[in-house]
C-alpha cells in the first residue's frame, strides 16, 4: 500500500522556490539503489527509484525566484521522473535545488498548493 505525501506544512517550509513546471529532459539517472526486502517509508511498494537530474521548464513561479529553465535533483525515492510530467514542485534552497516531497509533483494538487501559500 503506498503511503501518502508528507504533510504540506511540514514540507512547504523547507521550500525556497515553488513552481508550477514541466520535465523537458532527464539528464541523467543515478545508480540503482539497493532494494529493501519490504516497503519502507521511503518506497511505496519496497522499491527506490534512482536519483535524477532533470530539466524543468518553469511555467509559473509561486514562492521565491526561478529562471525560465533549471537544472534540478530528484533523490532517490519511489518514483522516476520522465520528460513530459508536470505539476507543482517545490524546490530546496540548494546550489543545484533537489525536489522535496515523497511523489515528487503527484505530491500535492495545485490548489491545494496555492491555498497553503496564501494562507
Amino acid at each position: 500500500m503506498a503511503l501518502p505525501p508528507e504533510p504540506l506544512n511540514e514540507v512547504l517550509p523547507q521550500a525556497a522556490c515553488v513552481v508550477d513546471a514541466e520535465v523537458v529532459e532527464v539528464l541523467s539517472n543515478g545508480p540503482t539503489p539497493p532494494q529493501p526486502n519490504a516497503p519502507t517509508a521511503a518506497t511505496s511498494a519496497g522499491r527506490l527509484a534512482p536519483s535524477q537530474v532533470v530539466k524543468l521548464k518553469i511555467k509559473r513561479v509561486l514562492r521565491g525566484q526561478a529562471p525560465a529553465e533549471v537544472i534540478v535533483e530528484k533523490p532517490e525515492a519511489g518514483y522516476a521522473l520522465r520528460a513530459g510530467n508536470h505539476g507543482p514542485f517545490l524546490l530546496d534552497g540548494s546550489t543545484k535545488p533537489r525536489i522535496l516531497g515523497r511523489y515528487g509533483p503527484d505530491s500535492w494538487s495545485m490548489s491545494k498548493l496555492e491555498a497553503a501559500l496564501k494562507g
